[in-house]
């Protein structure tokens, strides 16, 4: 009987744990800076528009007023329109550099290592949440936050170290469980994720919004820590001996997808078209839901920060347990495209259902059946990734992560735009639109699922190198 061909690197864990507590920490941070600025920039902004009627401060009451007809409730949609209208300005300043971020960071981790690259990362949002810390404390314009921001954006923030670490995943694992690794570490992004929205509202609450943002810095400067003891994934031996040019790196992740090569055992390139294809349309709907939180603090809804805590933590667990848990299961008799495909299915009805939702009950119903919405996303990362070889894993996660940052840039600044303008007379329709962009994902996947139903890629890959083949 032939061996089974190893699936992981010796000593996997001394690389794979340490990322998950640095992960963990540095996404905590980061969405709690995220929920703090928006509600401060709320309450900035309230303050700006109507000084005679409300002032800034910090309360665990909502301030929403639900007769429709009143004054109060009329002042409420303007101020959610001009902040939509500054988040707009916030996402284009982290969306542009992103970009070029993108392009030159994750590739050229394959030449000199990953771990540089998520010290850049990091170091970057630490910068950005210690200068608005500054900007809250000492009641600076708000609209600072914007530059504050493009520092950050020039550092590739979350999606270059996204990118870094399903980079750092694939240079350690191959096969299942490979897959299994990109779900566990999107868990692990999960629950920062959900940390991060429940600490904030009674830290607002307790500590004051200067505190409060103070106290993600200081995370976030944990985790930047954190990396500095990490060993490096991807030893001198299996680094790639090609320099390092922009635009020729540029135009060797368009060739990556148009251009045959024989390194690959499958060079179907539709495949790789077809799930980056659904992979930008679900993380466009994904990341264009950025007004959420303004969309759950006004009428009908009207939640408070705690109340908002709870809430965006809640979705975000019951998700993330259900994705880790369900994705170890489907594979014992589903490929990946499938799981990606019925998590399509999920993010559709989601997306629907909250944009329709005339009451509170709604919203915990549309967070049940969205639940495994987010299994599309690490399972497009994995068929991609088994296709590709380990010295081409830094090119494929850099193209990952230029769509992911276009998507972050267009999808955060369409969604608020489109929120912005259809707040006065149907604060739902931004979602259906989301929903709309999830469908077109939904029939990509169902190509990829029919077309691809005779293949299996777990008996494509190479068998990871041993230590003692990298040393």
């Amino acid at each position: 009987m032939e061996p089974r061909k190893q699936e992981t690197e010796e000593g996997y864990l001394r690389k794979f744990l340490p990322l998950c507590v640095v992960e963990f920490f540095f996404f905590l941070a980061y969405i709690m800076g995220y929920f703090i600025s928006i509600q401060y920039g709320h309450g900035k902004f309230r303050e700006s528009l109507f000084p005679n009627q409300t002032h800034l401060n910090i309360t665990d009451k909502s301030q929403c007023d639900t007769n429709t007809s009143s004054a109060s409730y009329r002042n409420e949609q303007e101020v959610q329109r001009v902040v939509s209208e500054w988040t707009v300005y916030i996402n284009l300043a982290q969306g542009i550099p992103l970009i070029f971020a993108s392009i030159v960071f994750s590739p050229l981790s394959d030449s000199v290592g990953r771990k540089i690259f998520l010290l850049i990362g990091g170091g970057g949002v630490c910068i950005k949440h210690l200068l608005m810390t500054l900007a809250i404390a000492f009641d600076w314009n708000i609209y600072l936050f914007v530059p504050f921001t493009f520092i950050e954006g020039c550092t590739g923030s979350w999606v270059v170290i996204l990118a870094i670490a399903f980079s750092i995943m694939s240079d350690i694992s191959t096969g299942q469980f490979r897959s299994f690794l990109f779900a566990a570490i999107s868990f692990v992004f999960g629950v920062g994720n959900s940390v991060g929205n429940f600490i904030p509202g009674y830290a607002i609450v307790a500590l004051g919004y200067t505190y409060a943002m103070a106290l993600s810095c200081g995370i976030c400067f944990l985790s930047v820590i954190g990396i500095c003891f990490m060993p490096e994934s991807l030893p001198p031996s299996r680094r790639s001996t090609v320099h390092f040019h922009c635009i020729t790196n540029l135009k060797e992740i368009v060739q990556f997808y148009i251009k045959e090569n024989e390194s690959f055992k499958d060079s179907k390139r539709w495949k790789y078209i077809v799930g980056l294809s659904a992979f930008a349309f679900i993380m466009f709907a994904r990341l264009g839901a950025s007004f959420e939180l303004l969309y759950l603090i006004d009428s009908p809804f009207c939640f408070n920060p705690i109340k908002l805590s709870l809430f965006e933590t809640l979705k975000a667990v019951l998700s993330e347990v259900i994705v880790l848990v369900g994705i170890k299961l489907m594979q014992q008799c589903l490929r990946d495209e499938i799981t990606a495909f019925i998590g399509s299915i999920s993010c559709v009805a989601y997306y629907i259902l909250f944009g329709l939702a005339p009451s509170e009950k709604y919203l915990y119903i549309a967070a049940a059946v969205g639940a495994v919405g987010m299994c599309s996303i690490p399972m497009i990362r994995a068929v991609m990734s088994k296709m590709t070889p380990v010295n081409k894993q830094g090119t494929l996660f850099g193209s990952i992560a230029i769509i992911e940052n276009i998507c972050n840039l267009f999808g955060s600044v369409l969604g608020t735009a489109i929120y912005s303008a259809t707040v006065y007379y149907n604060r739902g329709m931004a979602f259906l639109v989301l929903a709309g962009f999830m469908s077109l994902a939904f029939i990509l996947l169902l190509i990829l699922v029919i077309c691809g139903r005779g293949q299996r890629d777990k008996d494509d890959y190479e068998s990871i190198p041993t230590s003692k083949n990298i040393n």
